[in-house]
């Protein structure tokens, strides 16, 4: 049973991560102006939202996407989510502007209510402050890399090193299942720090870096919390991303890129996802899912020329600034790699976490999956699936109602198609394949995953069918 403002109810809540947020609730919010979200607020959303800014607490009308990159997020830094039966709604909506708790537990149960003096007593007067630190491993950091790399010359032990963690891990699964990764070509750590961060800063005799170093430093000296940090905090963040985004690789970098693709794609206008990949997510207490910028099915040598600017640029928006930098250390040391993946029409793709969301269980896979390519990591109701790998018996947490696919369009960028409306998006045949992969090949052929503290941790694949063919797209620990 749950709580409402006071009243138990029975049905109408299903808790997606668990948690514990302080703030005022917003029940209308407009998300056209989702800019102006407020950090310390609690939300009612009208559907999942791929770019949300970060908030205190999450409540989402209908089923919800367990495993989208903003849920993960959310579920990695302990912001609870809750998707709410529209039948709720109404209820919820006549506590609009209040200061509320929302607690979510492990196993599911939720309570929404005021914040008064019982939970003053429990929480303290600022309610849950989250103690994420983002640390960046800058002993392992080797920028000294800057040449193209292939991504069948990638391995796992180079994420963090030259490149980020989906070119190194994507690598290795390439090595261990080279018929499931399409070939790709990452562009390291060192060549965004010479081609953006070693360029000069304007007229100042200093590089892009340097300034960028004294104006962290400057920062962090301003009070906590003051209107003025927050001002220039933006100014300095939007300068930055000006700078990036503006910045054109030499002569040099554009001839070695032709050559690595028509070595790589036996063609330079081949079409790729462009895909951010920097030192600073997967880390072994912050995912940073969806946060930064990746582009799809990019066709044409001078539109992926200005997409790999849009990308390099990608984490200093305001969106992926304000979700990391509040929990950074060393704040000046966010490098981006780029993997560019050939593209892959893909029938259906998601999401798989090789344990069970709710119980933990090992030896249930979770699933989520629509048709076409990308809609389950973006937030698109899909079909949500656990999968019990010992006698593969399958429980509907969700179907998949999602009107319309996405699917590479033969000129570039994505086109939008209907659904096939078929009752499931999962074939038998499919689910015993992932059932192989996730109990038997994975363990074998992949190295351990694991947490923080080196213990055995489930992993968190994405994934896709062409023509029933398993293909595989990115491989993380789940946090």
């Amino acid at each position: 049973r749950y709580k409402v403002f006071g009243e138990e109810i029975g049905t109408g809540f299903h808790a997606l991560n668990p948690g514990i947020a302080v703030g005022v609730f917003h029940t209308r919010p407009d998300l056209g102006k989702m800019e102006e979200f407020d950090p310390r607020g609690v939300y009612l959303l009208p559907e999942t939202v791929s770019d949300l800014p970060p908030i205190t607490g999450i409540l989402t009308a209908g089923e919800g996407n367990p495993l989208s990159h903003v849920q993960l997020l959310a579920r990695n830094l302990g912001i609870p989510n809750v998707a709410v039966d529209e039948n709720l709604i109404p209820r919820l909506e006549a506590h609009d502007g209040k200061h509320v708790v929302l607690a979510v537990s492990p196993a599911g149960l939720v309570e929404l209510a005021p914040f008064d003096a019982r939970w003053e007593k429990i929480l303290g007067e600022e309610g849950i402050v989250n103690d994420v630190v983002i640390r960046p491993d800058l002993p392992k950091l080797d920028l000294t890399v800057r040449r193209f790399v292939s991504l069948d010359d990638l391995r796992a032990a180079d994420s963090g090193r030259i490149v980020g963690p989906k070119a190194a891990k994507l690598g290795e699964l390439r090595r261990a299942f080279p018929e499931s990764v399409a070939p790709g070509v990452a562009i390291p750590f060192g060549i965004f720090k010479a081609q953006v961060l070693d360029q000069p800063y304007r007229a100042s005799g200093q590089s892009i870096y340097d300034w960028m170093v004294g104006q962290y430093r400057a920062l962090a000296a301003l009070p906590p919390g003051s209107p003025e940090r927050e001002t220039k905090t933006e100014d300095f963040r939007a300068e930055l991303y000006g700078l990036i985004l503006s910045t054109r690789p030499d002569e040099r970098f554009r001839e070695q890129l032709k050559g690595a693709m028509r070595d790589t794609f036996g063609d330079v206008e081949t079409g790729v996802f462009v895909r951010s990949d920097t030192n600073v997510e997967d880390l072994p207490g912050f995912t940073g899912a969806g946060l930064n910028l990746t582009l799809p099915n990019v066709v044409g040598f001078e539109n992926l020329l200005d997409a790999i600017n849009q990308v390099w640029a990608s984490p200093f928006t305001a969106r992926a600034f304000a979700w990391r930098q509040s929990h950074m250390e060393s704040p000046e040391h966010v490098y981006t790699s780029i993997l560019l993946l050939q593209s892959v029409a893909s029938d259906k793709s998601g999401v798989l976490v090789t344990q069970d969301l709710d119980t933990g269980d090992r030896e249930v896979i979770s699933v989520a999956i629509n048709e076409g390519v990308g809609g389950a990591v973006d937030g698109q109701a899909a079909e949500s699936l656990r999968v019990d790998t010992r006698n593969g018996s399958v429980r509907v947490m969700a179907t998949a109602t999602a009107p319309w696919r996405r699917r590479p369009a033969s000129g570039g960028e994505i086109e939008k198609l209907s659904a096939s409306g078929t009752d499931t998006v999962l074939k038998p045949a499919e689910i015993k394949r992932l059932i192989v992969f996730a109990r038997d090949e994975l363990p074998q052929k992949f190295p351990p995953i694991t947490d923080a503290a080196g213990r055995p941790a489930a992993a968190d694949v994405e994934f896709g069918f062409v023509d029933g063919q398993l293909r595989l797209f990115q491989i993380r620990p789940f946090l």
